[in-house]
């Protein structure tokens, strides 16, 4: 009865019975609002207000509706929902429902809502995983890092399911710590996704709060073994079905449904197997099964010492074999060979979308010389390996890819161009760039308030870093006349230059650095005066050809003066300007070229004003 009496299938059951011979439905496949309104007083759910204009506003009803619809207890016929016969079998006039008949139920509409069978969220298997494995109950940070750590691998070059980021199987690449300090955990969003996935196996009465975390529930056993052991390929597969399924999703749970696989073969058969479906593939399948074939330990030196006779694909296993302390022949392109597979697995799925910036980040860190590193890969015999070095060729140079979209270049410049050149500019960026999303920025000048400066832009998503930096110049009223540079978490971005230590800003987009809503950087202006600002994405969202971009939407407080001495100068230069009295009025007037205390208002802004800096007609 725990299935049944779970909240998610209760209202599920609760819904079908209400559904009863027939509803019908709106054009987007849910109750008419007048029956939702029934629907909630009959579920007990809170409506969102006085009156309901669609039943997609209601999220607790949407969630009974669609797990009705996976257990099978509702049949959708066109514009018509039917209980359906299953439904019967639950809950007949409060007779006994039937065990088979509640748990299939139970199972089908608990593994829809991971995504099982047709579009597993990685995410959500990992928490899944996680709680199985645990001998105790885990905490949601735990969950968390374990989302975290598994997002993105190993399906490399591909958008991530769970937040629609490039991500790259670090292991493939030199300089590792590097890559793995960039595409640290997200802390919010993965905390939210581990959240969202704990928060529903408890309404399905899969997982149970217990000890300040959360513990998988007899039922969550059930689940747990149903999606991993029931989903998982045939014993006698062939490889590439294997793959089919495994590439898509995070490490552990890739281990896990292809361990009935893995044991119906001796190790040095599998890693044969393995090895060449591997061969011929590309992308997530190729580094799924070089993956899976590195699980099987030491043991299948024979199946590694075949293919490292071979040329090219070979250095994998030559580089086995030698990790192993195995005599094996050295291939001094070997290296080369490698790095090149590992960048042109990341970028096959991307298509014409230039190379996302961590590609571009591990690029940097291979030489000093980015010409004489792009030397070595072309000559490395990699089939793939002047395709590569074209693809990564512009962003390392500080140029546009080559045969592909513009992701770097040199900064705009735009400082001192009359305003119609400015936009000529943005704009030529903009369609060089094929911007399809828009990003809406807030600017913080921190530390400056009495009033706050504040500045809301809208700027395409694949504006580099260095475009950004024209755009906040423009929009706050600074005058391009010092250092800037970008910071996050993992790296800062700025202008080139021998003595700083600085990711040229050419080379990194909006979408790239800023990849979804809430996410924040520092930029920072003037290193003698320290004018630092937060920048953080307010919205995201695809371009419409009604936007102005970039554009300045709104803000507040004048911009202070340039070399103003920092936030504690300009406080106290508004100071000395309000007071003839100050010991510094008459000096500060004459430096701002005033002759009123009223000719200066640190409130002053006008989006006009900052619009017509950026050269947007208004």
């Amino acid at each position: 009865m725990a299935a049944l009496e779970s909240p998610a299938l209760d209202y599920a059951r609760k819904l079908a019975d209400w559904v009863g011979p027939g509803r019908d439905l709106t054009t987007r496949g849910v109750p008419r609002p007048a029956e939702a309104v029934q629907a909630c007083q009959l579920l007990g759910i809170e409506l969102p207000g006085p009156r309901l204009r669609s039943a997609l506003d209601v999220d607790e009803l949407m969630l009974a509706w669609v797990t009705a619809i996976q257990a099978g207890l509702v049949l959708l016929d066109g514009r018509r929902a039917v209980m359906a016969p299953a439904a019967a079998a639950l809950d007949t006039g409060g007779a006994r429902a039937h065990p088979q008949a509640m748990l299939d139920a139970w199972l089908a509409a608990a593994a829809a809502d991971l995504g099982v069978p047709d579009e597993p969220c990685a995410g959500c298997l990992t928490v899944l995983h996680e709680l199985r494995a645990a001998d105790r109950p885990l905490g949601l940070g735990e969950l968390a890092d374990a989302v975290a750590a598994n997002r993105g691998e190993p399906v490399a070059g591909e958008p991530c399911p769970d937040c629609g980021g490039i991500h790259v199987p670090v292991g493939l690449l030199p300089n590792s710590d590097v890559m793995a300090s960039f595409l640290g955990a997200d802390d919010e969003d993965d905390l939210e996704h581990a959240g969202g996935a704990a928060s529903n196996l408890i309404a399905f009465g899969a997982a149970a709060a217990s000890g300040g975390g959360v513990e998988l529930t007899p039922l969550g056993s059930m689940l747990a073994a149903s999606v991993f052991d029931g989903c998982a390929p045939a014993p006698d597969a062939d490889a590439k079905t294997l793959l089919a399924v495994v590439s898509e999703l995070a490490p552990p749970v890739a281990v896990l449904m292809a361990e009935p696989w893995l044991g119906a073969r001796t190790a040095d058969a599998a890693v044969r197997e393995l090895l060449a479906c591997a061969e011929p593939a590309t992308g997530a399948a190729r580094v799924a099964a070089l993956a899976l074939a590195r699980t099987l330990g030491p043991e299948p030196v024979g199946a590694w010492r075949e293919w490292a006779k071979r040329p090219g694909f070979g250095a994998y296993a030559r580089q086995w074999l030698a990790e192993h302390g195995k005599p094996v022949a050295v291939h001094p392109e070997d290296e080369a060979w490698l790095v090149v597979d590992a960048f042109n697995s990341m970028l096959s799925g991307l298509g014409d979308l230039p190379p996302p910036f961590p590609l571009v980040l591990a690029f940097q860190q291979l030489g000093d010389d980015a010409r004489e590193v792009l030397g070595v890969l072309r000559a490395s015999g990699h089939p793939a390996a002047d395709e590569v070095a074209a693809a990564l060729a512009g962003p390392a140079l500080g140029g546009p890819a080559l045969g592909g979209p513009t992701l770097g270049g040199p900064a705009l410049g735009l400082a001192g161009l009359p305003a119609g050149e400015n936009r000529r500019a943005l704009s030529a960026a903009r369609s060089t760039a094929g911007a399809d999303t828009v990003y809406q920025l807030r600017v913080s000048l921190r530390y400056v308030d009495g009033p706050p400066v504040w500045r809301q832009v809208l700027v395409p998503g694949d504006f580099t870093l260095g475009q950004l930096h024209d755009v906040i110049q423009l929009a706050m009223g600074w005058e391009f006349s010092h250092l800037h540079v970008f910071e996050t978490k993992s790296a800062r971005y700025g202008t080139p230059d021998p003595d700083l230590d600085f990711v040229d800003d050419t080379a990194a987009s909006v979408a790239q650095v800023l990849p979804r809503k809430r996410s924040k950087l520092l930029y920072s202006y003037d290193f003698g005066d320290g004018w630092d600002h937060d920048v953080v994405v307010e919205d995201r969202r695809p371009v419409t050809p009604d936007d102005v971009v970039p554009c300045c939407l709104a803000g507040g407080g004048a911009c202070p003066p340039e070399d103003s001495g920092g936030p504690w100068g300009y406080e106290n230069l508004k100071e000395a300007v309000a007071d003839p009295r100050h010991d510094q009025h008459v000096e500060i007037m004459d430096w701002l070229g005033l002759d009123e205390p009223g000719q200066f208002d640190p409130a002053a802004f006008s989006p006009d004003e900052a619009n017509t800096r950026l050269g947007v007609q208004v």
